[in-house]
């Protein structure tokens, strides 16, 4: 993936890789179990994954966001952010994106604004506003 958006112009420092959030063993067996199988993943296998995700990153130059570590470390209880053992509950996601907004925010800062703010867009003429042809 990175390979692919460096070939595309997308330099290093634009990019963040995420691993793979942990997997709570005990609440993803039972949906296995509801769905007829048995278990299917373990933790320690998503951590190898995570592992593989932090080496990447490294070689490439990119930022990376461990949350497979980050959840772990935020407590013994880390099932409140999965919803079903595996993938991320709202609290997941709001645990992600505590995490995921200083990194882009520190990526996207320096960035030129290109367009006004929404409360300088001439209601009655937008295309004033937002083409340059007129100060609204």
């Amino acid at each position: 993936m990175v390979r692919y958006l460096q070939s595309v112009d997308v330099p290093e420092h634009r990019i963040v890789l995420i691993t793979p959030p942990p997997l709570c063993e005990a609440a993803w067996e039972r949906e296995c179990l509801a769905q007829g199988c048995k278990l299917n993943r373990l933790n320690s296998v998503v951590g190898e994954y995570a592992g593989a995700c932090l080496q990447v990153a490294r070689e490439c130059g990119t930022d990376v966001l461990d949350l497979w570590s980050l959840m772990q470390k935020a407590g013994p209880d880390f099932s409140a952010f999965l919803s079903d053992g595996l993938h991320l509950s709202p609290a997941g996601n709001e645990f992600l994106f505590s995490h995921l907004w200083p990194l882009i925010e520190k990526k996207a800062s320096p960035l030129p604004l290109l367009l006004p703010g929404w409360r300088d867009v001439a209601e009655a003429q937008p295309e004033l506003s937002l083409l340059g042809d007129g100060d609204h």
